[in-house]
């Protein structure tokens, strides 16, 4: 038998890399709506304050079984805390402050995810891009950012607010080539959703708890560090650190909903919440003082300063023109 060679069906295996990366895009650039540069959510998210928010939805990631494992195998967060809390924020800036590539950012996590395959305890075959555990990476930021409001702006989101933030939050899932099928789309539906999780679906992960434990610990001393320096560098680290985290763990814990807080068997007293409502009654304060360039993440500050840039130029458009008519 002679075997036949078609050129017409010949691929190279870098064509077939494309065609299975291809296949992992759920939606079109054209369908892709960016977060407007006015927003509430831009308003928020690029605040350097926003990342111990941020830190809450994480926990609350990894406590949905299917992340938990993954992360437990794949991430890097035991040995480079610093460095994934870096990552993780520059990706969050893109999605919100980057134009163009906030959409090549969110095709690049879904690539970058599509390794990350798995057997877990059971024998089951698992996935970072499990439609429903991908789903929720998203969705945790909406429910952790309503909680936030009274300490980041003093008062609680209105009705109108929450729901600019969702529609904000369905964008960013869009952006992140999250399959929306069953991704709700109204305040009723995203409660319905929340509450489903937490009562059927969210487990104390060993990873959420390891998470918890870790704000509570001082970052490890680099590597890079010549070995006789490290132990006097973990002392003035063990020391300097504290304030820090205990901010962190109070924002990240206090912005939790209770039940997701007693799945985790955390605590929290009165006193920790007045604790907690103080830090950032000061913080709001120095908000109001400080320029901005010192309380936004650099990207969040220019794209910000360039918006209020163009809309000073629509704003003089509307006052003039650029030909005078002569009456008729």
């Amino acid at each position: 038998m002679t075997a036949v060679h078609d050129e017409s069906v010949a691929t190279t295996s870098a064509e077939a890399d494309e065609r299975a990366a291809d296949r992992l895009i759920n939606h079109r650039d054209t369908d892709i709506e960016l977060i407007p540069p006015d927003s509430l959510t831009a308003q928020l998210v690029g605040l350097y304050t926003f990342l111990p928010i941020n830190g809450a939805a994480f926990v609350m990631q990894v406590m949905h079984p299917v992340i938990g494992d993954v992360v437990d195998k794949f991430s890097v967060f035991r040995k480079d805390p610093v460095g994934r809390a870096i990552r993780s924020a520059d990706s969050v800036l893109r999605w919100t402050y980057g134009g163009q590539e906030a959409i090549e950012e969110g095709k690049r996590l879904r690539r970058l995810h599509q390794p990350l395959q798995m057997r877990n305890a059971e024998g089951k075959h698992i996935s970072a891009l499990n439609p429903e555990a991908y789903a929720w990476v998203i969705a945790t930021a909406f429910p952790t950012m309503t909680t936030a409001a009274p300490l980041m702006l003093g008062r609680e989101f209105s009705e109108e607010e929450r729901k600019e933030l969702l529609r904000d939050n369905r964008r960013i899932a869009k952006i992140l080539q999250v399959p929306m099928k069953g991704y709700p789309e109204t305040l009723e539906e995203f409660d319905e959703y929340f509450d489903d999780f937490i009562e059927n679906k969210l487990v104390r992960h060993p990873v959420a708890v390891e998470l918890i434990e870790q704000m509570r610990t001082a970052p490890p001393v680099p590597k890079t560090v010549p070995k006789p320096l490290r132990p006097a560098l973990r002392k003035v680290a063990a020391t300097a650190s504290v304030p820090f985290q205990n901010f962190n763990y109070l924002t990240t814990v206090g912005v939790m909903d209770p039940r997701v807080r007693e799945i985790l068997g955390l605590g929290w007293t009165d006193e920790e919440q007045r604790h907690l409502e103080k830090i950032h009654a000061r913080l709001r304060v120095a908000y109001r003082t400080l320029p901005e360039r010192l309380t936004y993440f650099p990207l969040a500050y220019h794209a910000r300063r360039h918006n209020d840039a163009i809309q000073a130029m629509k704003r003089r458009e509307k006052k003039s023109a650029a030909y005078k008519y002569a009456s008729r």
